[in-house]
């Protein structure tokens, strides 16, 4: 991932890049802030205020509010996704040459995801929705994600997958690495759990919990766990990540998988099976 954070958090962590959340995989950075009080907190609604220089049309991510579908009201899209699946109330759309595969296994990823919990009534009822990439194109060419600054497009420019909170609940990911293929960005690795994990930290995690993530991650960084790692960035970061171990592994390799965190930071481990089941 970059130097920089090009992600759309909860409240205070908007003002690190305006309304990105999550890209991952771009130039990781060791720099940590270990001071447990800056870690922000999530909160129902984004700082916004009506002169907000970052106010953009309805479907970009940086319209900068959040603004669930009317009762009945079809969700719309950019003319681009012209394919559109569902699972458990969640779109998952791309263009037309997105390979059959990627489509497959985002719903298979999805069903996995939330079939020992209920978190996906949430992020459904805001109105969630995973875009696929078609391989060859750039997250920040996407209509989402557009109308971001050219530095801001810089860092997403190389990321393979990214959340974002904004009009919508938004994940996208690139469909090679969907499909398994290990020309794709994160190398053929399903990147999609991590993405989920942080929908669910910016939705759906009860703050009692967060306040938890937030003691074992700055415990774990006292400890000197996670030294050079992605999870070090930030509490969002280290959430995610562990979200990817618990499902599937959060590196290429396979090795850091649900043992390794059961093992590694049992802490943590629990509170996920906890909250997303066993």
């Amino acid at each position: 991932m970059t130097a920089r954070q090009a992600l759309l958090m909860p409240v205070a962590a908007l003002a690190l890049v305006g309304l990105m959340a999550a890209v991952l995989f771009v130039a990781r950075s060791s720099t940590r802030d270990r001071d447990l009080a800056s870690i922000a907190v999530p909160s129902e609604e984004p700082a916004v205020t009506a002169d907000d220089p970052a106010l953009r049309p309805s479907g970009s991510v940086c319209q900068g509010t959040i603004r669930r579908p009317d009762p009945g009201e079809p969700r719309s899209y950019p003319p681009l996704y012209t394919r559109q699946q569902t699972a458990l109330g969640i779109a998952v759309v791309g263009s037309a040459g997105v390979d059959d595969r990627a489509f497959e296994e985002a719903i298979a990823t999805i069903e996995r995801f939330f079939e020992n919990n209920s978190l996906e009534g949430r992020l459904a009822e805001e109105g969630a929705y995973i875009v696929i990439a078609e391989a060859g194109t750039a997250l920040d060419e996407l209509p989402e994600f557009a109308c971001l600054d050219p530095a801001t497009r810089d860092d997403v420019h190389s990321a393979c997958g990214i959340a974002d909170r904004a009009d919508y609940p938004v994940v996208a990911v690139d469909e090679l690495d969907m499909a398994g293929n290990r020309r794709g960005p994160c190398r053929g690795l399903n990147i999609l759990y991590h993405e989920l994990g942080h929908l669910v930290q910016g939705w759906a995690l009860p703050p009692a919990d967060y306040f938890d993530v937030r003691i074992f991650y700055q415990a774990a960084l006292d400890a000197g766990k996670y030294n050079n790692a992605y999870a070090a960035r930030n509490v969002n970061e280290y959430f995610a990540e562990a979200t990817q171990a618990y499902f599937l592994h959060s590196d290429p390799a396979g090795e850091h998988d649900r043992a390794w965190l059961q093992e590694y930071d049992p802490d943590l481990f629990e509170l996920l099976a906890r909250v997303y089941g066993d």
